[in-house]
């Protein structure tokens, strides 16, 4: 017996040793892997994600997956996995496919956030306050004061019903304006995407800009790495390190979406048509 716990405990040396050798790091819980679906069964599905190590997506994750999205997984298929836990009580890497995806959704929508990308999407739903848009999978909300000066002049009734109910499966081009993933908030613009000779005026606006200038402006969006403000008709980004001498986690923080600040410009891209801002300069 004291020989077999020997070899056991060679063995996962051995283990730990080859798996540290061949620079293979192990799962750690909040990452997300590219995963390969090895076998799918009514109670689990096993995805092999490298290093020697199988993750199992059972119970929970498994039910929160619809019949659909069960449907269109196959064996051999690559998909992208979240770590939930390293190690289970059976010695199990469990894995979520929904949470990575939900994830990656988020990360995209900061991209098209920073980007300033335009969206076309359609209208799902409505509130009191305004309009639900689909977003890549998520629920983005558009204010009633971001919604377009046409839409809002049909939008007639004393309920949220009569003003937006027959909007519901129409196409609509949005911004997003604000992203906190903490929150879950998505906030969008169809004003901000409305406006047609956007670039034309960025243009405008680049060109008459000075560097080490000072400038006000309006606080038009927030993100985690920073803030969106309009100087004279175009947005530029004050970057998070760029809003104040004190330490900022989350720009909201200091700002607000609407308030006015005074900003100075350091510097231009004119190429990629992109400003930067400075508030604690």
């Amino acid at each position: 017996l004291h020989n077999e716990q020997n070899e056991t405990h060679n063995n996962q040396s051995m283990e730990t040793l080859l798996q540290e050798s061949s620079g293979v790091e192990l799962p750690q819980p909040g990452e997300i892997r590219r995963g390969m679906i090895a076998s799918i069964g009514p109670n689990q599905i096993l995805v092999s994600i490298g290093a020697k190590s199988e993750g199992v997506i059972a119970g929970r994750e498994l039910e929160s997956l619809s019949a659909e999205e069960r449907a269109a997984l196959q064996v051999g298929q690559e998909v992208p996995v979240y770590v939930i836990n390293a190690e289970d009580e059976n010695g199990n890497v469990v894995l979520s496919f929904k949470r990575a995806q939900e994830q990656m959704t988020w990360e995209n929508v900061e991209r098209m956030l920073s980007e300033e990308e335009v969206i076309e999407s359609k209208i799902t739903g409505f509130n009191k306050g305004g309009l639900i848009v689909a977003v890549g999978g998520l629920r983005g909300f558009v204010p009633a004061s971001q919604i377009s000066m046409g839409r809002r002049a049909v939008a007639v009734g004393e309920t949220p019903e009569q003003r937006w109910g027959k909007m519901v499966g129409e196409p609509i081009s949005v911004r997003i304006v604000e992203v906190d993933r903490e929150r879950r908030r998505l906030i969008l613009s169809e004003r901000a995407a409305n406006t047609e000779s956007r670039q034309s005026i960025k243009e405008r606006v680049i060109s008459e800009l000075e560097i080490g200038k000072t400038y006000t402006g309006r606080v038009t969006s927030l993100a985690k790495f920073g803030a969106f403000v309009n100087v004279n008709g175009a947005d530029g980004l004050v970057h998070l390190s760029e809003i104040s001498w004190e330490h900022v986690l989350h720009p909201s923080e200091a700002l607000e979406v609407g308030q006015e600040v005074k900003v100075r410009v350091i510097n231009i891209d004119r190429d990629k048509k992109r400003i930067g801002l400075s508030i604690r300069q």
